[in-house]
């Protein structure tokens, strides 16, 4: 393993490079992760980024993160990843060292991972060193594509405001002649399993990376909010009215990951538009 030279910076471009130096405190039976830095290219994603650890034991797997940090060429944290770890399992398990990016919209995504086998051989422990890290097989998403939208609601008014601003790989999943096709997006409020009302955006060309920018507006009492839901639904259209559905998803306390964290910064922050990028299911 080599050194960081600045002067080589330039030559990493190819794939992330990780920093790292492995030891291990056996009276509190932890594994320690420190001397974090990252090596990018300029024009990678993601404005923020962090480093992700974890390991399999006995009881099941346990993970750390980092801080995020400001993405840049060089990306040092401060801090290190602490990892409960028994000292009889150290042979035998595996450290994935994971760098995320995190965009304005709260969108993360993998840069790369590595994989370390924690025998002592193949990664002494107390040595600091680089490693390359690969991109995991499991991202980009084999799913639907994704879709970027924001929500808000204004307790004055009794509204719920949906702004549907674009979708992205909305082709990954789906057959060819579909491409090409015009795609909205169906809007659905619900209470609890109650369909309140629904609502449809205008058609937009191009069906892999569609452009909507259009606001849906739904009238909603505050005390309804909180058990109330939005399922979203992009369809691709044909012109003689046949329609396809490409993916789905649905924001509320309901759900879990982005899905329900979008809400629940919504319900913080009235009046606050909210962006955030939400995996399309099939």
């Amino acid at each position: 393993m080599e050194t960081w030279n600045p002067e080589k910076a330039a030559s990493w471009n190819q794939a992330p490079k990780l920093h790292y130096c492995l030891d291990y405190d056996r009276r509190k039976a932890e594994l320690l992760v420190t001397r974090l830095e990252a090596v990018t290219s300029d024009h990678d994603g993601g404005c923020d980024c962090y480093v992700q650890g974890s390991v399999a034991n006995r009881t099941g797997s346990v993970e750390a993160q980092t801080a995020l940090r400001k993405r840049q060429l060089l990306t040092t944290w401060e801090e290190g990843l602490v990892l409960p770890l028994a000292e009889e399992e150290l042979p035998t398990a595996t450290l994935t060292l994971t760098l995320r990016t995190c965009d304005r919209f709260s969108r993360h995504s993998v840069s790369g991972e590595l994989r370390l086998g924690l025998d002592g051989v193949s990664v002494p422990l107390g040595a600091a060193q680089w490693g390359e890290l690969k991109t995991s097989a499991k991202e980009p998403s084999a799913g639907a594509g994704e879709v970027l939208l924001s929500i808000s609601y204004l307790p004055a008014a009794n509204r719920l405001l949906v702004v549907l601003i674009k979708a992205k790989n909305l082709h990954s999943s789906q057959a060819r002649e579909l491409l090409g096709k015009d795609v909205s997006v169906k809007v659905t409020l619900k209470h609890q399993a109650q369909k309140l009302k629904k609502k449809q955006t205008k058609r937009a060309k191009h069906k892999i990376n569609p452009v909507w920018n259009e606001m849906i507006m739904f009238e909603l009492p505050d005390h309804l909010l909180r058990a109330s839901s939005v399922e979203l639904e992009v369809l691709s259209q044909a012109e003689a009215g046949q329609s396809w559905a490409l993916g789905h998803c649905s924001l509320g306390l309901h759900a879990s990951g982005s899905e329900r964290s979008h809400w629940e910064e919504m319900l913080k922050n009235p009046r606050r538009q909210i962006a955030m990028w939400h995996q399309l299911h099939l």
